[in-house]
């Protein structure tokens, strides 16, 4: 080859590489963040990635899905920073792109080793694997997962009721895999044909699923339920708190409730920790939110700072109507460090609304899958859940919550501090929402399905991410042969 023609050869490729990190950089930050905005563009981020993979060595394409990756979760940066603090944030934000570089580079070397049409399969089966071992391990549940960009995208996640979120984020890493290996074996016809009939029967399939299931408007059983936050300057923390102006404060609440009641509800929720109780003023605080209960004859479900033993805890308080206490509920999943102050509860929360069989939980709890499935087990028909979010992350963290509806076949009812407001039903359509970001005082009114649709996910729980990880490990079995061979 001439000088002149090495050299275009040595700046097109650098060229190419350049694009294949920043091109996939972009989309995958537009994303993946907190917003929900652009879910689209993951499905196209990694094509590039996986193209130019078989095109490179294993340790340009290793670089190649590290740099690009990580331009991706740099949209997460600052949001890691607030909660988790500067060391945590960088090891979270390295941590993903080397793992994920991992996963592309073992893609790589099945679909060019292995050279089967089945190879399609490499990625997405590498990538959902992985995120089953991180709901499984992770002391946050799933709060990385893909999964979550596509909760504005009903098709899409009506599959959860069957998988779990992994057969979401299956489905978004399967379409780039197929399009960049359908490419790349173009021509082979032993391998073309059967890739595209088998990737355009799966994807066809998932989503007649999809529009099936959201196509189902049936509005039985409906409770017109409150939800509201007051100003967030108004809500005391700390160990300094005055009890007896709690009192002054769980009344401002009271008349909130006996507004939203005069309104047509008849059942109202709080936020998390939205008023504090010690043992000196428990029967007062109580007293006043019976009373605004029967008075009023709504349910009230509240969030408060459980200062009434030796052992602090983050609780939910469920009266009924006739102001009796149904419930007195512990938060299970506690924040990492922020809620190192707190004693974990050990029970799940139901109680009984309108006849149906009803649930609370407290907003992280609405992070972990297995701990939500009792709940769907359980035939609950609504989920009423006092949260409080980090502002930045209002969106993503109630659609966390939502897609555990879609699993398990409940609706939801979730009132958040600097957070959103939500209604929702089994199918993760929000039929109502405010919200309280800003920390200002925020209330939404709507109805509410109080029906159990029973789900596979909720009977055999993460079957499909167990399935695909045997299949990792074969497909990993298959490299090691071919290099021995």
């Amino acid at each position: 080859m001439q000088p002149d023609k090495q050299l275009n050869s040595r700046f097109s490729k650098k060229v190419l590489i350049a694009g294949s990190i920043i091109v996939p950089g972009v989309c995958w930050y537009l994303s993946n963040g907190l917003s929900g905005n652009y879910w689209y563009l993951l499905w196209l981020a990694p094509v590039p990635v996986l193209l130019v993979s078989f095109g490179v060595t294993a340790r340009q394409t290793f670089f190649i899905s590290f740099a690009g990756y990580l331009i991706g979760r740099l949209s997460w940066f600052h949001y890691l920073k607030i909660v988790a603090g500067l060391v945590p944030a960088i090891i979270f934000t390295l941590a993903l792109p080397l793992i994920f570089a991992i996963i592309v580079t073992l893609s790589r070397a099945t679909v060019i080793k292995i050279n089967k049409w089945f190879c399609v399969f490499a990625f997405p089966v590498f990538f959902t694997a992985f995120e089953l071992l991180l709901i499984k391990f992770s002391p946050d549940g799933t709060a990385a997962s893909i999964a979550y960009s596509q909760s504005d995208f009903l098709p899409v996640i009506q599959i959860a009721s069957i998988t779990g979120i992994l057969g979401i984020t299956f489905v978004v890493t399967f379409i780039p895999s197929a399009l960049a290996v359908g490419w790349y074996y173009r021509k082979g016809k032993n391998k073309r044909w059967p890739l595209t009939i088998i990737s355009f029967t799966l994807v066809t399939l998932v989503f007649v699923f999809g529009f099936i299931q959201i196509d189902n408007n049936s509005k039985q059983k409906l409770a017109v339920i409150g939800l509201v936050v007051l100003d967030e300057s108004l809500h005391k923390m700390g160990k300094d708190i005055d009890f007896q102006n709690e009192l002054l404060h769980i009344n401002k609440y009271a008349q909130e409730i006996a507004r939203l009641a005069a309104m047509g509800a008849k059942l109202v929720v709080l936020p998390e920790r939205a008023i504090n109780i010690n043992g000196e003023t428990s029967a007062a605080a109580i007293g006043i939110l019976s009373s605004t209960a029967k008075q009023h004859q709504v349910t009230i479900v509240t969030g408060y700072t459980n200062f009434k033993n030796v052992q602090e805890r983050n609780s939910a308080l469920v009266i009924n109507a006739e102001g009796n206490v149904l419930l007195d509920y512990n938060k299970v999943h506690l924040v990492n460090g922020l809620e190192s102050q707190f004693t974990p509860g050990t029970e799940t929360g139901m109680f009984k609304f309108n006849g149906e069989q009803a649930g609370v939980a407290i907003c992280k709890d609405l992070d972990f899958p297995d701990y939500l499935k009792t709940y769907g087990t359980s035939n609950a028909t609504v989920i009423c859940i006092p949260a409080w979010d980090f502002t930045v992350d209002d969106w993503l963290h109630s659609r966390m919550a939502i897609l555990r509806g879609v699993e398990n076949g409940f609706s939801e009812v979730r009132s958040a501090r600097q957070g959103r407001l939500t209604i929702s039903d089994c199918y993760g359509r929000v039929t109502a929402e405010a919200n309280s970001s800003g920390g200002t005082k925020t209330s939404l009114i709507g109805e509410v399905t109080t029906v159990n649709k029973k789900t596979i996910y909720s009977r055999f729980g993460d079957w499909f991410g167990v399935i695909l990880t045997v299949a990792a490990v074969l497909f990993i079995w298959m490299l090691v042969r071919k290099k021995e061979r």
